[in-house]
């Protein structure tokens, strides 16, 4: 009797929900069986793998593979800055310059507002422009290394850019740091400081490492670098990932001080 209770008091609600039609019994429902959730294939199952962030090939246009380079450097030619047997000409900060206390971009934007980074970069692409930067016949700009969708390591990497492998070639950009702000052996050169700092941090083939010569370093630099060496295209893995496909052994560095 009282397992029927519930039920009639169920049936009286439904009937006062639907008073245009006449209640019908309703049966009790036999409990529903347990079902297992689906498990997925293991065999179709990827991993999951942490991997760089990557550019989405389908939201940038892609520059044409036969396209000649703008500021392509000219690399056959040697270079009369730094005659055989010199030693490197290798610039450091002055004293006065105030130094982050860590790597991350956060201690660097506390040095120099974002207003500061964005003039000194639009000084450089003004400084270049004019031709106001020698050193080499051309510079090797950063649009032309990373003008292609990047996919991973060295696929898809235009001929012409594994071409500038053991090519002396001149660059400009701004120091990044990796590990320290002082007594540097390497750091990232990369175009805009102010877009690690506060836009979109550059993919892999949007930075370059910079690599000091054996016995020597240098400081942390917020003025933009003039830095000559031999360029090297190879991908540099470590735990299993890509870290940098773009190397610059250094020749000469220098800071760039517009007045």
């Amino acid at each position: 009797m009282k397992l029927l209770l519930p039920f009639v008091a169920l049936c009286g609600l439904l009937a006062a929900q639907t008073p245009t039609q006449e209640p019908k019994p309703v049966p009790v429902p036999a409990p529903a069986p347990k079902v297992e959730p689906a498990k997925q294939d293991p065999a179709k199952q990827e991993p999951a793998k942490q991997e760089p962030a990557k550019k989405d090939p389908a939201k940038q246009e892609p520059k044409p593979a036969d396209k000649p380079p703008t500021d392509k450097p000219v690399t056959d030619k040697p270079v009369t800055d730094n005659p055989a047997g010199e030693e490197p000409k290798i610039e450091r900060p002055s004293s006065d310059q105030p130094i982050p206390k860590g790597t991350d971009p956060a201690d660097i934007a506390l040095i120099r507002s974002a207003e500061q980074m964005l003039q000194a970069e639009k000084r450089l692409a003004d400084e270049i422009k004019a031709g106001k930067i020698t050193g080499l016949d051309k510079i090797l700009p950063f649009d032309e290394l990373d003008s292609w969708p990047y996919e991973d390591g060295l696929k898809g990497m235009p001929k012409r850019v594994k071409e500038l492998d053991g090519k002396k070639v001149l660059m400009t950009g701004f120091m990044l740091p990796i590990d320290e702000v002082q007594n540097i052996k390497e750091f990232l050169l990369v175009k805009s400081l102010w877009s690690c700092c506060y836009g979109q941090p550059p993919d892999i083939h949007g930075i370059v490492r910079v690599v000091m010569p054996k016995g020597k370093t240098t400081d942390y630099f917020f003025d933009p670098l003039k830095i000559v060496g031999t360029f090297k295209v190879e991908a540099t893995v470590m735990d299993g990932y890509c870290v940098d496909i773009y190397q610059l052994q250094v020749e000469s560095l220098e800071a760039l001080r517009f007045k």
